[in-house]
């Protein structure tokens, strides 16, 4: 992969030293090395029926940072629906954070809303990285902007695509169907387990459940069976569960700013 990134940097004429394109490491550049995931059974093929539409919450704090360096985002257009958590570094310490920068890419047009989920996500990468690029360019005085960017886009049959730039960033929660907000949270046993396909590219078909996107400050400090816990308690209040999960980290010592995307995928 680093040779990869140096072509890269090279074909845009930047010097290793200035490598704030590692924005989206484990991600762009591994758009040809994708896996499939296999969740609880499911399959990992296209399913051609239409599913139910996924519900969502997407939160942003900057918790004991001056400023948030992370944003955001949750959209749907045309039945295709898109998420994603940006964590920046960077960039001008006015107007703008890197990680706004980026996200504002991603929302902007609709044409790369076409072709494979693969497909979408290099056009939606590559639309971040071109951003970034020239934000740095019209500021170049400033710090080179930096982003680690987590991706989801999700079919309107359940398929899905997620793109992570590291472990601990996305988590797969299948909950069995029928099941709203489940049985006894006290009880070990029925509990769903949170999946982590780590980094890279990795396509599935998205079960009955939630998907998790969430940044370091969430994740580092509260952990797997907890994160899965309190989203099971709060069902479809999506964004008390987002809440709850931002004040924990808090509460466990997170320094850092918080962010997180909570998507219920229903029953068919």
């Amino acid at each position: 992969m680093g040779s990869l990134i140096y072509k890269y940097l090279k074909l845009r004429k930047i010097t290793p030293f200035q490598c704030y394109l590692v924005i989206l490491a484990g991600a762009y550049f591994l758009c040809k090395c994708r896996h499939s995931v296999l969740l609880s059974g499911f399959r990992s093929e296209c399913v051609e029926e239409s599913m139910s539409a996924p519900s969502y919450h997407a939160h942003s704090e900057k918790g004991l940072r001056e400023r948030n360096e992370d944003a955001c985002m949750a959209r749907e257009v045309g039945g295709i629906h898109l998420f994603a958590v940006a964590e920046g570094m960077g960039g001008s310490p006015e107007g703008p954070s890197a990680a706004e920068v980026a996200i504002s890419a991603l929302c902007s047009g609709e044409s790369v809303y076409a072709g494979s989920l693969a497909d979408m996500a290099e056009s939606f990468l590559a639309r971040a990285d071109d951003a970034l690029f020239h934000s740095h360019e019209s500021n170049p005085v400033a710090d080179p902007p930096a982003v680690a960017m987590t991706l989801a886009i999700v079919g309107p049959g359940g398929e899905c695509l997620v793109s992570s730039p590291g472990q601990r960033k996305v988590f797969f929660m299948p909950v069995p169907p029928g099941e709203n907000k489940g049985p006894d949270p006290n009880d070990i046993q029925d509990s769903p387990v949170l999946h982590d396909p780590g980094a890279g590219m990795h396509e599935a078909v998205l079960p009955p459940g939630f998907l998790i996107l969430c940044s370091d400050g969430i994740s580092e400090f509260v952990t797997d069976d907890r994160i899965s816990e309190i989203v099971r308690e709060r069902g479809d209040d999506l964004e008390g569960a987002c809440r709850k999960l931002v004040y924990e980290a808090f509460q466990n010592g997170s320094n850092d700013n918080l962010t997180m995307v909570l998507v219920r995928q229903p029953d068919r």
